[in-house]
């Protein structure tokens, strides 16, 4: 079976934006677009599984809630290097097995807004998982999950830049995966992320629904394909300052993904997202650079 990792999360705080802003900031405490052919892909093999994501997003603007460009000088570049710790276990539940990931994301963020300008670089917001994976034939995989995201990046509510969020956030999430190691690939997550209040400015962003999606076709060892994500906000901010639309974010992205399978338990993938769709958040472009590998 070719080789599939994980792909339930990925707490990158890269789209950090100014105080001025709320929603947090547009900020979520996941990183759309990032599953890519990895969502719910859990291998079926017991043991050790590692993915490295390097991710570069730039954005020269950023949305109000129809989509238009807010008139301000805005500029915002991340840099971001994630670690994944997969395990998968032999332990069944159900015909499922058990498994569960750390997620270690160290972020270099610049933000220019018309007030100021800063720079910061370290851990981001941590993620724990603990999931289960149906696996109903060589071709089909079914995946649920719980993440966990913890406030555990640099934050302080007198930056202008921040990598952290100072909240955490619970995320159940469903996935399906079908593979033909000569054909079709399909790939897709669906999560919500119930979010806690962050008590430094007294704001609590709104519960937001990702879907990560991924299409693409094999052909030998090389596999070409189309990725992104769909993000809406479907409850409304609570804080000081919020608008009266509740500053709901919303976002869509697409993208060409190309990937190289070494041998059945090594490959490297690289993808460009563009956002096509921004409402409340800042419209960029993503390049993504994973290496997946088992220990």
């Amino acid at each position: 079976m070719k080789f599939r990792t994980f792909g339930l999360v990925a707490a990158l705080a890269v789209t950090a934006l100014c105080q001025a802003q709320a929603a947090e900031n547009g900020n979520t405490q996941y990183s759309p677009g990032s599953a890519q052919f990895f969502a719910a892909g859990i291998p079926p093999y017991p043991g050790l599984y590692f993915l490295s994501q390097t991710n570069y997003f730039s954005a020269d603007r950023t949305n109000d809630s129809n989509g238009n460009r807010v008139p301000i000088d805005f500029n915002v570049k991340a840099l971001a290097e994630t670690m994944r710790f997969l395990y998968v276990s032999d332990i069944e539940i159900g015909g499922a097995q058990l498994w569960g990931q750390v997620v270690v994301p160290l972020v270099h963020l610049n933000l220019s807004v018309p007030f100021g300008s800063d720079t910061a670089f370290g851990l981001a917001d941590m993620t724990t998982t603990l999931g289960l994976v149906w696996h109903t034939d060589r071709n089909n995989s079914f995946v649920f999950g719980v993440d966990l995201a913890m406030p555990t990046g640099r934050y302080s509510p007198s930056d202008i830049a921040n990598i952290g969020n100072n909240h955490w956030s619970v995320q159940p999430t469903v996935g399906y995966h079908y593979s033909d190691p000569q054909g079709l690939e399909l790939a897709t997550t669906a999560r919500l992320i119930f979010n806690t209040e962050n008590h430094d400015t007294d704001y609590t962003n709104g519960t937001e629904f990702v879907l990560d999606y991924a299409v693409g076709w094999n052909l030998d060892k090389w596999r070409i394909g189309a990725v992104g994500y769909y993000l809406q906000q479907i409850s409304d901010d609570r804080g000081p300052g919020v608008a009266a639309d509740g500053h709901r974010g919303r976002g869509f992205a697409l993208g060409p993904s190309l990937t190289y399978s070494f041998n059945p338990g090594l490959q490297v993938s690289a993808s460009w997202q563009h956002d096509i769709v921004a409402e409340n958040r800042p419209q960029g472009d993503s390049v993504w650079v994973n290496f997946a590998t088992k220990f």
